[in-house]
């Protein structure tokens, strides 16, 4: 075996992905063979898997050197493997060279926010037509702000605690994608 590589030279490959609501076994079982290619590559010297909450996967490998840090990612069995994951999830790849790197990395908070508009409004218009229809019934000859009081109370709760978590886990894949199609950050 070589010298060891200069540290100021290694690389780091981060990749992000937003995993599509039912493929999580799919996409375990995808970064089980990701991981056995890194390992068999040369240069390899370590992987992290970052879970986040609700479907997001940051997977970080580290290489001797940009060189095998591109000789793998460039590769046909890895570019195999990112076609794979592409139908059950949506990614983001960076790399960066040295011993201290930084990444920014995708979160809700870079939602397109049209998209995040629009799917929120889908899911709430149905609801709010629902609690407006049912308080208006015994409230029906009440004051406007005595009858919003309860459709408040009941819609807010409803988008906290049931709509909200899974409207952003069954649409994440879409609202972080920008127009290629990738994870925004």
């Amino acid at each position: 075996m070589g010298m060891p590589a200069d540290p100021e030279q290694t690389a780091t490959i981060v990749i992000s992905r937003a995993v599509r609501v039912g493929h999580e076994e799919a996409f375990s079982a995808w970064v089980d063979r990701l991981d056995r290619l890194a390992a068999g590559a040369s240069g390899y010297r370590a992987a992290i898997r970052l879970g986040q909450t609700a479907g997001f996967q940051h997977l970080l490998f580290r290489f001797d050197d940009r060189t095998a840090a591109d000789a793998w990612r460039c590769s046909e069995p890895m570019a195999a493997l990112s076609a794979e994951a592409d139908r059950f999830s949506t990614a983001l790849l960076q790399l960066d060279t040295g011993n201290v790197v930084a990444f920014e990395l995708p979160s809700d908070a870079s939602a397109s926010k049209w998209k995040r508009f629009v799917t929120t409004w889908l899911a709430i218009f149905p609801i709010l037509l629902i609690v407006s229809s049912l308080v208006r019934l015994p409230l029906k000859d009440a004051p406007l702000p005595l009858q919003l009081i309860p459709s408040s109370l009941l819609l807010t709760a409803t988008l906290q605690w049931i709509v909200l978590p899974r409207l952003q886990r069954y649409t994440r894949f879409w609202v972080l994608q920008n127009s290629a199609g990738r994870l925004q950050t």
